[in-house]
């Protein structure tokens, strides 16, 4: 028995060996944070920008949250919205980080960080969103912003569409529901590949993409009202918007292939019922959304 135990020992130093357990994080995890251009640059109608959909979400506080984040947008409230002088769209404003993010990424730099993932807002880039040319203003606005990140010793981390799609496309196209956009889209992709690669080598083309359940309108941009059937429009929108992004992506291989485009899903933790067996594994299968 005791000869039994000891070859099992022996088995089980060499197993781990095999299995290569980790001990720690590895030496090149990055440590970072996350904002996105529609929570926190502000400057809303600066140096071209044009409106886009976060410029249009209302702060309503007898609103449920719940509720508030899957609102339904009609086209007159659009125009309501983009024509009312009184009440209050924070994203409009956020912390004005388009102003003070040098000093702000000093103060990440304090904490050690890495890596940092924000947004570029589709529409500095495409203030409408079906121009043929990008705004220049736009475009070096997040040069001086990616430069400012790697002086402060952190990777930029950049996704591409992050609820910020050009208004113009919401009200003369209907949003991802038309496949004209996916062709703007693309357009927009490949300007921002070709303009960052040299420093952006880390990308996510769309922000939790399965995340349209609880952020329907500013995600994929579809007036309830321009639509016979919503629900179809939204499986079309989020088509056109896959075929989109497997564009941009086989650009990016293409052309550069030192880029790394990724993926953000929507995650959050799942709780097993009771401590059975069967509940514990139904928790650890559930899906990340």
């Amino acid at each position: 028995m005791i000869g039994a135990l000891s070859n099992w020992r022996v088995d089980w130093k060499e197993r781990k060996k095999m299995t290569k357990i980790p001990e720690g994080f590895p030496k090149d995890f990055l440590w970072g944070g996350a904002i996105a251009a529609n929570q926190a640059e502000g400057a809303w109608d600066v140096d071209g920008k044009g409106w886009c959909v976060a410029d249009i979400n209302e702060f309503l506080p007898d609103v449920d949250l719940e509720k508030k984040s899957n609102m339904e947008i009609t086209t007159a409230y659009i125009k309501e919205a983009m024509n009312s002088t009184e009440r209050i769209f924070p994203k409009r404003w956020g912390i004005d980080f388009y102003h003070t993010y040098k000093d702000d990424l000093k103060l990440l730099a304090e904490l050690g960080l890495k890596t940092f993932r924000t947004s570029i807002n589709w529409a500095r880039i495409f203030p409408n969103g079906d121009e043929l040319e990008p705004n220049e203003a736009g475009l070096q606005f997040y040069d001086d912003l990616f430069d400012e990140i790697i002086k402060n010793g952190m990777e930029p981390m950049i996704t591409m569409s992050h609820y910020e799609m050009p208004l113009h496309l919401t009200t003369s196209y209907k949003g991802w529901y038309s496949r004209e956009v996916i062709d703007f889209f693309v357009r927009y992709g490949q300007v921002l590949l070709d303009r960052y690669h040299d420093k952006v080598k880390k990308w996510i083309v769309v922000n939790q993409i399965n995340l349209i359940v609880h952020e329907s309108f500013n995600h994929l941009g579809i007036p309830e009202d321009a639509v016979e059937d919503l629900l179809s429009a939204k499986y079309q929108g989020v088509h056109n918007e896959m075929v989109a992004s497997a564009l941009i992506t086989k650009y990016a291989h293409a052309h550069y292939p030192d880029n790394e485009i990724g993926m953000m899903l929507c995650g959050g933790p799942s709780y097993a019922a009771s401590s059975k067996a069967e509940d514990v594994l139904a928790a650890l299968k559930f899906p990340p959304s």
